[in-house]
Order: C-alpha cells, then sequence, then structure tokens
C-alpha cells in the first residue's frame, strides 16, 4: 500500500489525534505517503443543543463514517469515547494505539477562588451526576452552592467561552488538554494563545475512584470499511490489543446500564504493574446509585490469602498506631517559602492547617481522603494517586518540568523528589502483643520495620498492603509473599469473608 489518506473532524483536537495515528503508522510503514482529510459533523455544525438532547447515534461520526463508505477515506480518526456504543453496519474499528490519561481535568478562573456560589461548564450528565459530589470535598473554601451549565464547541471555543463568562469552570478531559499541548508542529500556530489563555486558571485532574471516565475517554478509534483486506493487515501490525480489550469492556459494563454519553454512569479501566483496576460510578435511569470500585490483580499468586485466618490486625484503621509525631519547624518553615514547584504529600497531617502554600506550586496527594483533608486545610490540590502509587503520577502536559518534593517524615525515601521533612516518627513505648496475629496490613513500611523489630515471629505471618510505595518495600523483603489489594477496606472485606 503505497498511499493512505487519514480523515478527521476539523478541530485543532482532531487533526492532532490524526496525526498521532499517523505517526504510530509511519513508525512501522515509513514508506506510506499520508494524506489528511477533515470535515465538519452534525455535532460540530450544530452548537446550540446540549450534547445529552442530540440523538444519540453518533453526531460526531456518522457523517465522517459515509466517507469510509464511499471509499473517499481509508481510515477515520476518532475519540473513541465518541462513538455509540452499538456500531453501524458497514464500518467496523479496527484498531487503536496506545491509550492517553483516562481522567478528567477542570480548568477554574484564579478569580473565582473561595466564590460562595460557583458555575461550571460541562454538557455530560455523567460529569454533573459524580462532580456534584466529589467538588463539595476537594474545594479548599466553603460553597454554598453550585451548578453547571451546558457548553458546547471544540475546546479552544470551551476555553474562549469561559474567559468571556461569568462563569467559574470547565471540565474537559485530560487527553484532549495533554494532545493540546503536544509540541506537534503542524498546527502549532492554532495553539499559541490557547497555551497562553491556561496560565490563567487553576486547574485538577478528577480522579477515576470519585469519577471515572466515558468508556473509551483517552483512546483512539480508528475506523475503516468493512472487508478493506489491505488495511486491516496494516493496522494488525499497530494495534494495541491491551488498550482494545480495555474499552471493549467499558463499553460493556456502559450498555448494561442501557446507553452512552446520555448516562450519568462513568466507567474506567485503569492498568496498574500489579493489575487493573475498575470503577464504575454514577446513576442508573431507574435512579439507581452505582457506586463499585475493585482490583484484579494480574498474578494468580496475588490475589486470596493462603493461610486460614485466626485472627487479622488492624481491625480499623484507629487501632493502627505505632508512632506519634514530632514536627520538625524547619521543614514547615521551607514549604511556606516555596513557589513553582510540586509537593507530593504521602499524608495531610504532614501539613500542618493555617500554612500557607503559594498557589503556585502543584499539590500532589497520595490517596483521595489526603486530598479532601488538605482541602479542608485550606490547601488548592491538584490531583492524587488515588492510592496507587507515586509512580502513577507520571509527567504529563500539565506536569513537565515541575521540580519535585516530597513531603513526609525525615525517614522517607523517594527515587526521584527531594525530601522535605515536616515531622520525625517517634516509636510509641507500649504497643499490643502482635504475635497472636497470622494477618496483617501494613499502610507504611516504617510500621512493618518497627512492628518486626519488636514482635520477630510476625514474619511467618501473612503481609498485605495497598497498591503503591508499600508494596513494593514489602515485595523487596518478600518477594511474591505479600498479597496486593486495593485499600484497608477492601481487605478487611476480604478477611471477614475468609474467615
Amino acid at each position: 500500500m503505497n498511499e493512505l489518506t487519514i480523515i478527521s473532524r476539523k478541530s485543532s483536537l482532531a487533526k492532532l489525534q490524526a496525526i498521532e495515528v499517523s505517526e504510530v503508522i509511519k513508525k512501522k510503514y515509513p514508506e506510506i505517503k499520508i494524506i489528511f482529510k477533515t470535515k465538519d459533523t452534525s455535532g460540530d455544525i450544530d452548537l446550540t443543543t446540549p450534547l445529552h438532547k442530540m440523538p444519540e447515534m453518533g453526531v460526531f461520526t456518522s457523517d465522517i463514517r459515509e466517507e469510509l463508505l464511499t471509499g473517499k477515506a481509508d481510515i477515520a480518526v476518532h475519540s473513541w469515547k465518541d462513538l455509540p456504543v452499538d456500531l453501524e453496519e458497514g464500518t467496523e474499528i479496527a484498531a487503536t494505539i496506545k491509550r492517553a490519561d483516562l481522567r478528567d481535568v477542570l480548568i477554574f478562573k484564579k478569580s473565582s477562588f473561595k466564590k460562595k456560589k460557583l458555575e461550571i461548564y460541562t454538557s455530560s450528565p455523567r460529569r454533573q451526576e459524580n462532580l456534584s459530589k466529589f467538588l463539595k470535598k476537594a474545594f479548599p473554601f466553603e460553597i454554598n452552592s453550585f451548578s453547571f451549565s451546558d457548553i458546547r464547541g471544540n475546546i479552544l471555543t470551551r476555553v474562549q467561552k469561559l474567559k468571556d463568562s461569568n462563569a467559574d469552570g470547565l471540565v474537559i478531559a485530560k487527553a484532549a488538554l495533554d494532545r493540546l499541548l503536544s509540541p506537534i508542529e503542524e498546527i502549532t500556530t492554532e495553539l499559541d494563545s490557547f497555551k497562553k489563555d491556561l496560565d490563567e486558571f487553576l486547574w485538577m485532574v478528577i480522579p477515576c475512584s470519585q469519577n471515572p471516565c466515558a468508556p473509551g475517554q483517552g483512546a483512539l478509534a480508528v475506523e475503516i470499511k468493512s472487508g478493506n483486506k489491505e488495511v486491516i493487515e496494516l493496522l494488525n501490525e499497530i494495534n494495541d490489543l491491551d488498550v482494545f480489550k480495555d474499552v471493549e469492556e467499558e463499553r460493556k459494563k456502559l450498555k448494561k446500564y442501557g446507553g452512552g454519553c446520555h448516562q450519568k454512569i462513568g466507567v474506567s479501566i485503569e492498568n496498574h504493574p500489579l493489575g487493573k483496576i475498575t470503577t464504575e460510578k454514577g446513576l442508573t435511569p431507574e435512579n439507581e446509585l452505582i457506586d463499585k470500585r475493585f482490583f484484579s490483580p494480574s498474578k494468580k499468586e496475588l490475589s486470596g490469602f493462603e493461610n486460614p485466618i485466626e485472627d487479622f490486625y488492624p481491625k480499623s484503621k484507629k487501632d493502627f498506631k505505632l508512632f506519634s509525631r514530632s514536627k520538625i519547624d524547619e521543614g514547615i518553615k521551607e514549604i511556606k517559602v516555596i513557589k513553582n514547584s510540586g509537593l507530593y504529600i504521602s499524608r495531610a497531617s504532614s501539613i500542618e492547617k493555617g500554612i500557607a502554600i503559594d498557589l503556585s506550586n502543584v499539590i500532589w496527594t497520595s490517596g483521595i481522603e489526603n486530598w479532601f483533608k488538605l482541602a479542608r486545610k485550606g490547601i488548592w490540590v491538584n490531583g492524587t494517586s488515588d492510592s496507587l502509587g507515586e509512580e502513577q503520577s507520571k509527567p504529563s502536559s500539565l506536569l513537565e518540568n515541575v521540580n519535585w518534593f516530597l513531603v513526609s517524615h525525615i525517614d522517607s525515601e523517594s527515587k526521584d523528589k527531594k525530601l522535605i521533612a515536616t515531622y520525625k516518627l517517634v516509636p510509641e513505648k507500649e504497643i499490643e502483643d502482635l504475635s497472636k496475629y497470622s494477618h496483617f496490613y501494613w499502610m507504611s513500611i516504617s510500621s512493618f520495620k518497627e512492628a518486626l523489630k519488636r514482635f520477630p515471629s510476625i514474619e511467618n505471618a501473612e503481609h498485605s498492603c495497598g497498591l503503591g510505595k508499600t508494596f513494593d518495600e514489602l515485595n523487596k523483603l518478600y518477594p511474591n509473599k505479600i498479597k496486593p489489594f486495593l485499600n484497608y477496606e477492601d481487605w478487611l472485606e476480604k478477611v471477614n469473608e475468609a474467615k
């Protein structure tokens, strides 16, 4: 095949997505000449009807589909989340490539900080349902009321509408933002002013545990005319089967609730080195609240308990107290003066209430509970590892060139972050006899080491922990013997089931 015509919508984002697919193709087939075409769809032309009131069947994809059926294009590149869950006959999705970020991002006017009444732009019933609960806890100031308003247009248009309006924020797919901020020369001039506009906003990346994505969000669907064997063979060589399976599973899960972008339900499958995390959250058409999140280990030896459960520790998070904390004033002073940096905060207790952290910094937390605790202390949080480990906070367009600090206790270690120690762990003089327990859940490697020092026999017990740094450290000590769980509550539920 000497020539390949790729068609997409006309927006800057759609062009970038087509270029992204073309670069993967050219890497495999450098000799192929690629021609780009664009076309407006009915969803692009009608910018007044809210998305959730438009027909379900492919308002952003059907017009482009016609170009494939008539042979005017070989492949079409779509945001997979724009495709209806049931595809029409005549075309098929033949491939996808590496998936971008699944999550949504809120961009928020700096001038709206501490406003009591907020208006957020989004046309997604899913976002409205899930964010109405999340944002009340995530904002670092008290809100009397907030509302959601419909917005239409491409991303650049929406950002401009936000700037020109009295609204306070806008929710968009983070993958879209990342792509628009990517350094692709072909359309750089179109995006220069957009990149400058973003400097006027605060932002926060919404975790999947609180707001799972639209099925397929962040993934690109490569559509072809059914039966086009030559193109199918070509695309088979670039198809990312793991992403394809994840997206199909997300779409299948949403379909059981009855539909696509009209739904108030999000479904996401996140990949982790230890397995997959699946989240379903929202409101069904029958007004049933859905809130499911579970971890599926990739290896059989990581799942389940091996030994009978005689007794377990801790019975609750409150029982887990092997240390007290001694404040380190030098670290607290350092945080007060830091600007234009990243602060990874593993525990909210490492930041005292009343500390003013400059808004130029990026604040990232280890989990959602720490986010909410920091918000109550008046701190704007940009995102969280969602209890999946530090390594899940991988750089992106919003995190590039950030100089990172780890805010933790004085004995903490990090691969790539400079330590700011705001406290020291002081072992409690007296703790209960832990040697009687057969199963443990550890929330830090420090606690495990302290317990092991006092009660060496617990080495022979069965040990579990979360999916992050604690697992990595414990697994180094006892390879393939540590059981990972999504969180303490998940472990406790499995313990009670197994007893």
